[in-house]
């Protein structure tokens, strides 16, 4: 991308983290509008507070943003902002509408993260599946111990959102001769699902049909603990849920009595409803956790900032910047 110097002075602050830590790349793109670069000095994603603070203190006009949080009172009290530009896909930190209404542009990089996160789901699927986690755990303490696991391919694989990452973890599994189900609310999709061999079916269906169910979905009031007690209960039996999407699409409390209870097999998740996540299904050995980690590749990572950097340089440039949603 030919970057196009800033039509006027700005400020640029950098809230995401890591940022262009892998790859110098997406600082050097920024660097070339000119702007004045403004680091985050936390070291860490920051509180709604310190941003809030941060951002004034600074009179930041535009944000490269990770998924911390950007809550209406962030807007009414940045008269100054213009753009925030999201290193990822998901904006559920995102408060669009208060944004919107204060006059300021977000955008995101949705393709960035996708590749990433659904290797990161196959792997963490294979690993539950398999029982690597606990055949580690036995080797290391000095019990040789050969677990007997599942073969995916033998399996019924439910995939909750045909979304990018949903089409590319469904196309994975093909690959391996499992059979697909999923469920999507747009209707859009279905020829996608045609092409990958993947069958559409209710949520009902998906639910009481899937070995193994993997949550694809953006957090959204709709999705907001969709899956519940119910939804659990609904799993065929020893089934093992996968979440690699948003922490608060599952009711955390349901999760563990159900596993409690032996009705749920086991359960893969990098993501949770607050985070650092410090709850008590990382006391569970059926229990496989990441730290929401599914962008976290050095190709990936340099998707989404490369992403957002060239969006910066399109709007510091007087340019309209890609996949703006607001």
């Amino acid at each position: 991308m030919a970057i196009i110097p800033s039509v006027k002075p700005s400020r640029v602050a950098i809230c995401a983290h890591p940022f262009a830590q892998h790859d110098p790349e997406p600082r050097r793109l920024l660097e070339a509008t000119g702007a004045q670069l403004i680091d985050n000095p936390w070291g860490r994603r920051p509180r709604a507070d310190e941003l809030v603070a941060f951002l004034g203190e600074q009179k930041a006009q535009v944000v490269v943003a990770g998924s911390e949080p950007y809550e209406a009172a962030l807007f009414a009290a940045l008269p100054q902002l213009e753009l925030v530009a999201r290193t990822g896909i998901g904006l559920d930190a995102i408060d669009l509408a208060a944004a919107q209404a204060h006059g300021v542009a977000v955008c995101h990089t949705p393709d960035g993260p996708s590749d990433s996160a659904a290797e990161l789901t196959i792997g963490l699927m294979i690993s539950l599946a398999r029982q690597i986690r606990a055949a580690d755990a036995d080797l290391r303490a000095g019990r040789w111990r050969r677990r007997i696991g599942w073969l995916l391919g033998a399996r019924r694989i439910g995939v909750l959102g045909l979304g990018r990452i949903g089409q590319r973890v469904a196309r994975a599994l093909g690959a391996l001769g499992a059979q697909v189900r999923a469920t999507d609310i747009d209707p859009g999709v279905a020829p996608t699902a045609r092409e990958l061999g993947v069958e559409l079916v209710s949520l009902d269906r998906l639910l009481a049909e899937s070995e193994v169910l993997t949550l694809h979905v953006p957090l959204t009031p709709e999705t907001r603990g969709l899956i519940d007690a119910r939804a659990l209960s609904a799993l065929p039996p020893g089934a093992l849920l996968i979440n690699a999407a948003r922490g608060a699409v599952v009711d955390e409390a349901a999760l563990l009595a159900a596993l409690e209870s032996g009705r749920l097999g086991g359960a893969a998740l990098d993501v949770f409803a607050e985070e650092p996540y410090r709850g008590p299904l990382a006391g569970r050995e059926d229990v496989l956790l990441t730290c929401h980690m599914g962008s976290c590749t050095e190709e990936g990572r340099l998707a989404m900032e490369r992403g957002a950097a060239e969006a910066v340089a399109a709007w510091l440039g007087g340019q309209p910047p890609a996949h703006r949603v607001v």
